[in-house]
C-alpha cells in the first residue's frame, strides 16, 4: 500500500479583505475541517498606521491614529500575542497559536497556525537574518517557489491576508471550493517540504 505523509500538500492563497478571510475560515471550521492545519499571515492591524504613513497628508485623523499606536507600544512584550484583539479578533479566534513578529520592511506581522508558527520560529531564530526579505525567505522555507513567495510577501506587506492550508490531497480539495467561494485568489498547491521528514516505512 502506497502511503504518503499526512501533510503532503500545502495550499496557499490571498484574501484581499479580512471579512472574506474570516467568513471562509468560519465555514471551513463549520464543515469540520481541522483548523490546526490552517495558518494565517497578515499585518498586525493594531499597527496599520504604518501602512497609512504615505497617506497622512490627506488623512485628517492620521495624527490621532499615531497617538493610539504609541499607547499600544507601551504594552510589555508578553502581551503582544493577546493584543491582537480589535479587528482580527474573529480571525484569530478560529486559529491555533497566535503571535506577532516584527519583520523589517514589513512591520509587525500576525502569525497564526502551525505553518505560520514554523515560519515565526525560523524568522525569530535569525536563521534568515534581519533582511527585508525575511518574510520571503520564510515562505520559501515552507516550500513555496521564490517568485511566488515574493508575490505573497508583497501582498502581506500591502495589508492582504495570506492563508496556508496543510493537509492531504483530500484535505486541500475539500478546502479549496470553500476558499474560492469567498474570493481567495492566487491559490496554488505546493508539495510540503515536511513530507521528506517522515521516511516511509
Amino acid at each position: 500500500m502506497h502511503h504518503t505523509h499526512s501533510y503532503a500538500q500545502r495550499g496557499v492563497g490571498i484574501f484581499d479583505v479580512e471579512s472574506d478571510a474570516e467568513r471562509a475560515l468560519t465555514e471551513l471550521r463549520n464543515t469540520g475541517f481541522p483548523m490546526d492545519r490552517v495558518s494565517l499571515i497578515a499585518q498586525n492591524t493594531n499597527d496599520r498606521h504604518t501602512h497609512d504613513r504615505h497617506l497622512h497628508s490627506e488623512t485628517s485623523n492620521a495624527p490621532h491614529r499615531r497617538d493610539l499606536a504609541e499607547t499600544t507600544h507601551a504594552d510589555e512584550g508578553a502581551k503582544v500575542g493577546s493584543a491582537t484583539g480589535g479587528v482580527v479578533g474573529g480571525l484569530t479566534g478560529l486559529l491555533v497559536g497566535v503571535g506577532t513578529l516584527a519583520i523589517p520592511g514589513v512591520g509587525p506581522i500576525m502569525l497564526a497556525g502551525a505553518a505560520a508558527t514554523a515560519l515565526a520560529t525560523t524568522l525569530a531564530g535569525g536563521a534568515i537574518g534581519a533582511a527585508a526579505g525575511g518574510l520571503l525567505g520564510g515562505l520559501v522555507g515552507l516550500g513555496i517557489p521564490e517568485e511566488r513567495a515574493r508575490a505573497y510577501s508583497e501582498h502581506v506587506a500591502t495589508g492582504k491576508y495570506l492563508i496556508v492550508v496543510d493537509g492531504t490531497e483530500h484535505d486541500i480539495l475539500a478546502a479549496e471550493p470553500i476558499l474560492r467561494r469567498y474570493g481567495i485568489r492566487e491559490w496554488e498547491v505546493y508539495q510540503s517540504p515536511a513530507v521528506r521528514e517522515t521516511p516511509l516505512t
